[in-house]
């Protein structure tokens, strides 16, 4: 996994060609993502750790009228995908949430109808070769319109106008910025099962993976899901569920149950289909993944995909599934820029400065999410991926006093972020290895404090740092 432990190298290549029409804004950029990617729980005056020339540049910045947040996004989005196009072929994951504020701004924010927020659809780059999350790539943020303004019925706004094109948008901003389409694979969760988007990507050649919702009609006049019932079955698979919490619903998202990890045996149907809608037919491939002996009062996993991809023999349906398993990681990137970066409690007072921050915080969120991965991930390669060589001896002295002697090789990345989530406090009581957002970034901002000291104790003493 791509992960840059210098935070400030990682905010210049980020932001560092983003034009704010004064370089000088640019510098300022860097700096305060530098600093809130070190800290990313903390406020903006405690990420600037004491500067009082820091933090007064960071909230002019937030501030200032003269910067926009789509110069911030241009820049950082532009820097993504060129990184991109090294790691072959990849997949844009599409998904939207809800950010609501409860301060003064809020009533800005808010109607009738309408969250105290704004509504944000984002992409994620994420490698198709093992699922891990590359950067976002591209996100809108808007704030819904009373809904007396919105229109009723059907014939009030064209497609274009409405609410649902902002899948169709987001694809066609990623094939400005990418180089090439060749190596990307756009994928979208039932909300994106819109035939205009369909009919889109079919016209640009695009290749995607989208999960069906519309039991569609085929020329055959059978529909989708009966047709696919029928087909023979290609083979079985275990698909592993991941865990996921309880959602109250509002903000645009929808109340949802609890749910716990675990594996699922699955059965796959593939087969070719003509979807019959107006306008014409839409010719693609669909393939059903459908739970077996699901447990008592545990509702079956069942996809149904369609893609343009190949899906003749089992090999070629389960790759297309194995991509569209790299779904849930935009659910998990949204809670990581809501739990492990407070983005719902900055107590910006207007909308654009909350909006400018929101530009740079969607980006540490993702710095976030890869750190948290590579924990979950039982890998036991070398920390230095995540830590400099001083930081993992300082943790390895935190985390083992009595012990003489730093070890000739450093510890695995997994023993360094448990290590130093136990000093926010965690304790893995289920045995799961899962360390909350809130946990590991307390721990990170203590353990940041103690390298400081560290670092001042090695240049006392003449050792290099």
């Amino acid at each position: 996994m791509d992960f840059c432990v210098n935070t400030r190298q990682w905010a210049e290549t980020l932001f560092g060609d983003c034009d704010l029409g004064d370089p000088r804004r640019t510098d300022r950029l860097v700096d305060y993502a530098a600093r809130q990617a070190a800290d990313p729980l903390g406020s903006t005056g405690r990420a600037c750790r004491g500067s009082s020339a820091a933090r007064e540049g960071a909230y002019r910045l937030l501030r200032n009228e003269q910067v926009f947040p789509a110069d911030i996004d241009d820049g950082a989005f532009d820097s993504v995908a060129a990184t991109a196009v090294a790691h072959g072929l990849v997949l844009a994951v599409q998904d939207s949430t809800g950010a609501g504020f409860k301060h003064p701004a809020a009533q800005v924010l808010g109607g009738e109808g309408n969250p105290t927020g704004f509504f944000v659809h984002s992409t994620l780059l994420v490698s198709a070769a093992n699922l891990t999350p590359l950067g976002l790539v591209d996100q809108e943020r808007w704030i819904r319109e009373p809904k007396d303004k919105r229109g009723k019925g059907p014939d009030r706004r064209t497609y274009e106008e409405k609410e649902s094109f902002k899948w169709q948008a987001a694809h066609e901003r990623l094939r400005e910025r990418m180089s090439s389409m060749d190596q990307v694979i756009t994928l979208c969760d039932r909300e994106g099962d819109i035939t205009e988007y369909l009919r889109y990507l079919i016209d640009v050649d695009g290749r995607f993976v989208i999960r069906a919702s519309n039991d569609r009609k085929l020329e055959n006049l059978k529909h989708l899901w009966t047709h696919m019932e029928r087909q023979p079955e290609l083979g079985r698979c275990v698909v592993e569920i991941e865990q996921r919490g309880g959602q109250c619903g509002g903000n645009g998202q929808e109340a949802r149950l609890p749910r716990k990890k675990r594996t699922a045996l699955v059965t796959i149907r593939a087969t070719h289909v003509d979807l019959r809608c107006q306008g014409g037919t839409l010719k693609m491939n669909a393939i059903l993944v459908r739970e077996t002996n699901a447990p008592k009062d545990v509702k079956p996993l069942e996809w149904m995909l369609l893609t343009r991809e190949p899906v003749a023999t089992l090999d070629q349906a389960l790759v297309v599934v194995g991509y569209y398993k790299a779904r849930w990681l935009i659910e998990v990137y949204h809670k990581a820029w809501k739990s492990g970066c407070r983005m719902e409690h900055r107590p910006f007072q207007s909308p654009d400065s909350l909006e400018r921050m929101l530009a740079i915080t969607a980006h540490v969120a993702v710095r976030v999410l890869q750190l948290k991965l590579i924990g979950e991930a039982g890998d036991e390669g070398s920390c230095e991926q995540i830590l400099s060589r001083d930081e993992w001896q300082c943790l390895h002295k935190i985390a083992r006093p009595d012990d003489r002697r730093l070890p000739k090789r450093p510890p695995s990345a997994r023993w360094a972020l448990h290590a130093i989530a136990r000093l926010g406090g965690w304790y893995d009581t289920h045995r799961t290895g899962r360390i909350g957002w809130q946990t590991l970034w307390h721990g990170w901002y203590l353990f940041q404090e103690q390298v400081k000291g560290w670092r001042m104790a090695m240049m006392t003493m003449g050792a290099p740092a």
